[in-house]
Parts: structure tokens; C-alpha cells; sequence
């Protein structure tokens, strides 16, 4: 989460521009959570899944952040 938070002081886009992101981010890491324990897995693969999530969602934000639509 430093990284979007350095992203976020980058692009000059506040703590604010991103919130619906923290909180999707937030959701993903709780579903997989609840997921991995309702099926039972080791601590190893639930650590695995919620690192997994964490990376893609990360990259998605980066995207999103240095991407931007050209002016028309």
C-alpha cells in the first residue's frame, strides 16, 4: 500500500481521488480471506491467494493512475 500511496503523491490525485480503490482493494483482500478459510487451506496458501490479490490489484492501480486519457 506505500506504493499507492507514493503514486498517489506522484500523480497529485489526494488520498481522497482513490478512495472507492482503497476500498475495493480492501473487499478483494477480505473475499479472498473469507474464501481461503471457508475452504480450509494451510496459512501458506491463504498467505499465497492474499498476495496474490494484493499484486494484481496494485498493478491495476498503476495503470489506472499513469494511464491517462489524451485531451481531445
Amino acid at each position: 500500500m506505500g506504493l499507492m500511496l507514493l503514486l498517489d503523491r506522484i500523480t497529485d490525485s489526494g488520498i481522497s481521488g482513490s478512495l472507492v480503490l482503497w476500498i475495493l482493494l480492501a473487499g478483494a483482500l477480505g473475499l479472498t480471506l473469507w474464501e481461503c478459510r471457508e475452504r480450509a487451506y494451510r496459512l501458506k496458501v491463504l498467505l499465497w491467494w492474499m498476495f496474490f490479490v494484493f499484486l494484481t490489484h496494485v498493478v491495476g492501480y498503476i495503470v489506472l493512475r499513469l494511464v491517462r486519457p489524451r485531451d481531445a
